[in-house]
């Protein structure tokens, strides 16, 4: 009984400080000095920018637990990049949109699907639709994923680096 105790707290510490420590992105996005598992002062010294993170809000009803609440996020519109921290104020999801001009991992904004899968490869996952989009996605390293969101008649809309 004590032994499979103390196992069990050992995995647990074990698993706290991998989280803690090597859970971060390990691939450099071109164009930026932060990456996921940075905190806010590096991501806004990376960004140039004096923006405070802003509250993630929900339109879920009140009755319902809303799963980001506590959780923040910087938006340089004029950049189209997003990222989004956790409540631990940590990079844990990076989005880039227009007018974002630049690559990551060889694929562009408005890059078609066949140029998505020559660069890429075949996805991880069966790409799943939404709208007039078509999500797919791949690890871009052993510790994060990268999503090209599809839309086929414009190209790559949206692309999302996460844990």
């Amino acid at each position: 009984m004590k032994i499979a105790f103390i196992v069990k707290v050992s995995i647990l510490v074990c698993t706290a400080v991998l989280a803690a420590s090597g859970w971060a992105q390990q691939v450099k996005v071109e164009g930026l000095t932060f990456k996921i598992g940075d905190d806010v002062t590096t991501v806004k010294t990376g960004l140039h920018t004096n923006l405070d993170p802003e509250p993630m809000e929900s339109s879920l009803p009140t009755s319902i637990s809303n799963p980001n609440s506590g959780k923040t996020f910087i938006h340089l519109r004029t950049k189209g990049i997003w990222a989004f921290f956790n409540k631990k104020e940590i990079v844990e999801s990076i989005r880039f949109d227009a007018p974002y001009a630049g690559s990551i991992a060889g694929v562009k904004l408005g890059d078609s699907e066949k140029t998505v899968r020559t660069v890429m490869g075949k996805p991880i996952k069966t790409p799943w639709g939404f709208g007039a989009n078509q999500a797919f996605l791949y690890a871009l390293d052993d510790t994060a994923y990268i999503r090209f969101d599809i839309n086929e008649a414009e190209g790559v809309q949206t692309i999302f680096i996460n844990k």
